[in-house]
């Protein structure tokens, strides 16, 4: 191998940090080594320029990059030194002197030193971006070799995706419930979830010694907080989840508030022991009360359908009756998980009471195992996972379901509000909103109206009408188009009265289904989308009744004015909420018949559902009891007997019968476990 050859100004011994000779013998030999583009020299003379410098004063051959010296490592400084400490000599390119720091150009330098690297970076391939090749384990051996030889650390850092062990970083960050990160997955998964249900269940047992009338305070100020700033609420969460203001503040926001607004109407008859009428004629001298107790620790779970309101909802109801509440916002909506948390920062709850986490499924089944009731709306493979879980760690499940609303239009109704009220409840949020109606029934003398009227109104949307973001995030076409194609092989009739390219600003087809049979799967299947089916039915009240047994729903809304018979087999279909001539649009509605919004009382979600019943009994005495040991015939033709007595339905035979009772000492004994 030939010597290199002496450039100007270098001395015997001179070395150059970067001035290198890839030898096939020595590491790094498979890379191609590249010559940086020349840079200016610093001069009296601006104009006069050396071309054979690098861009941090490196001397380079540019006939041949490199030389047979080893590599040197130079040490990285911060400050305001420049990135590489440079060997170097006043008066000479390249020596073996001490190194020396240059000091940072000044920023017009760097510009014209970054312009003029640009116009030369012809060889670089205009710059353009190449992603890095993992180290090998090889070379990964190399660089800690080397490392230790010069001191430094050997931290290796390994391909993207690797698992790393958990940081204590994060987990403090989940467990002071950041709502921005889920927690970590792996074997660490279960030990961060168990710190946040611990310091959940610290605060609940002082939350729960509070009485309702000390608790209520947070809450005044929870709502405080809503008023007054949802001038900035209001925008980021509309931009958050791509709905417009209008949606935003009727669907997710108002709710919140009427939820907080009526906790002192429907909270403490709650709370209220229940006396028993008197105890059963087998335990005299015992008296019992049944009273109502918060569960501990509630796990909310929620998808993105309503991210906001049903979980916020949930958790206000669950913290006024007593609960603490780990909310597992919904994935796909950090951002309102973020706002979530500060709500009940700012309203000063008790910390840990109300902890926030990203709610991704393995966050969900590590926090199960040691909550005490968890309700979950979401995936219905994930909630069949989470109930085999919570039976055998004897969690309480509640799942919330999805539903399809119906909406009844009969021959009287206002046809222009009729067609106002389908379009927005079938087609606000592109479909994708809680409580969307998906199922309407015309009666059959104002079908073809109605019909002509819905398919233009559809035809005509704009920005005014529906969402302006794409809804692509949350809506499943390739499902839905499984569902549409099924509809139509079991001889349904699907339109599309947009066409293939709708209104302007919507980025959505809104499809329209007819003659839907029963057999196909849309009939027993949520939509989940920009859709509906349309009913001619010659009995409203019939058709209807019909499509809630295939699939339920929360909301049957009627438009039109029912006589006093067709009013009653109305109100006797079973959905939870029943409305004449007010259809119901809430946006934070939940399934099973369990709807959440600005109705009082609420239903099954509920504060009472927050509550479980516990029976309290008392004893007056220490006698014996009919069903104790030991057992004998006498007792059991005893107890026989005096059936009659205790719960015969005729007041006649029931009074003879406690009469005899009465007469018959040896019986009584036997009855109250006498000896």
């Amino acid at each position: 191998m030939s010597e290199p050859e002496k450039q100007p100004g270098q001395e015997e011994g001179g070395e150059s940090v970067v001035h290198n000779y890839v030898d096939a013998e020595r590491p790094g030999s498979e890379f191609d080594t590249r010559e940086m583009p020349a840079l200016p020299e610093k001069t009296d003379d601006p104009d006069e320029t050396r071309p054979d410098e690098s861009v941090h004063g490196v001397f380079v051959d540019s006939t041949r990059p490199g030389s047979n010296h080893d590599t040197i490592v130079a040490q990285r400084d911060t400050g305001s030194e420049s990135v590489e400490r440079i060997a170097a000599s006043p008066g000479r390119t390249g020596s073996n002197d001490q190194t020396r720091s240059f000091e940072r150009a000044d920023d017009e330098d760097d510009e014209d030193a970054t312009a003029m690297a640009t116009r030369k970076a012809d060889a670089f391939d205009d710059l353009e971006t190449r992603e890095v090749p993992a180290l090998s384990d090889d070379w990964k051996r190399r660089a800690s070799e080397v490392a230790d030889a010069m001191g430094e650390s050997a931290q290796i850092v390994g391909p993207f995706g690797d698992e790393e062990p958990l940081d204590t970083s994060l987990a403090a960050s989940v467990a002071a419930a950041s709502g921005e990160l889920p927690l970590p997955t792996g074997d660490s998964t279960n030990k961060v979830a168990g710190s946040v249900l611990e310091k959940a269940r610290a605060a609940q047992l002082e939350w729960e010694a509070l009485r309702f009338e000390q608790r209520l305070p947070y809450f005044e100020d929870l709502r405080n907080e809503l008023v007054t700033q949802r001038g900035d609420y209001v925008p980021s969460m509309a931009t958050a989840i791509g709905r417009p203001m209008v949606e935003t503040l009727s669907g997710e926001y108002m709710p919140v508030l009427e939820a907080l607004r009526t906790l002192d109407e429907i909270v403490p008859p709650l709370l209220v022991d229940q006396h028993s009428a008197g105890p059963p004629a087998t335990h005299q001298g015992l008296s019992a009360a049944v009273r109502m107790t918060p569960y501990g620790v509630i796990l909310l779970a929620n998808g993105a359908r309503s991210p906001f309101a049903f979980p916020m909802t949930l958790a206000i109801d669950a913290l006024a009756t007593g609960n603490a509440v780990v909310l597992c916002g919904a994935d796909t909506h950090p951002r309102l998980n973020e706002t979530m948390r500060k709500l009940f920062q700012r309203a000063k709850f008790p910390d840990g009471l109300v902890q926030v986490v990203g709610g991704d499924s393995e966050t969900i089944r590590a926090l199960a195992d040691g909550a005490d009731k968890l309700i979950f709306e979401g995936d219905p493979e994930i909630a069949s996972r989470l109930a085999s879980k919570c039976a055998a760690a004897g969690v309480e499940l509640q799942l919330v379901r999805k539903a399809k609303d119906v909406l009844v239009v009969l021959a009287s109704a206002n046809m222009e509000r009729a067609v106002t009220a389908a379009l927005s409840g079938a087609f606000a949020s592109g479909g994708l909103r809680q409580g969307a109606i998906e199922r309407i029934v015309i009666e059959a003398g104002a079908y073809d109206e109605f019909r002509m009227r819905f398919i233009d109104a559809i035809r005509n949307m704009n920005s005014h009408h529906a969402q302006l973001a794409s809804i692509n995030d949350g809506f499943n076409p390739r499902r839905a188009q499984l569902l549409i194609e099924d509809a139509i092989a079991k001889g349904a009739r699907v339109t599309y009265p947009a066409g293939e390219v709708p209104g302007r600003w919507i980025h959505w087809k809104a499809a329209v289904v007819e003659a839907l049979a029963p057999g196909a799967r849309l009939s027993t299947e949520c939509f989940e989308g920009p859709g509906c089916i349309l009913y001619r039915a010659e009995s409203p009240a019939g058709e209807a009744r019909h499509l809630l047994r295939l699939l339920p729903a929360n909301n049957l809304s009627v438009l039109g004015r029912p006589d006093r018979q067709l009013t009653a087999l109305l109100e006797a279909l079973p959905a939870s909420r029943v409305a004449f001539n007010e259809p119901i649009l809430s946006g934070a509605a939940a399934g099973g018949g369990v709807p959440l919004g600005a109705e009082t009382p609420r239903t099954m979600c509920g504060p009472h559902a927050m509550l479980r019943p516990k029976l309290v009994v008392h004893s007056e005495d220490a006698g014996r009891r009919v069903g104790w040991f030991p057992y004998t015939d006498d007792k059991a033709y005893a107890m026989m007997d005096a059936i009659e007595a205790m719960y015969g339905v005729k007041a006649g035979k029931r009074l003879k019968a406690s009469f005899k009772l009465l007469l018959n000492s040896t019986m009584r004994r036997l009855l109250q476990g006498e000896e």
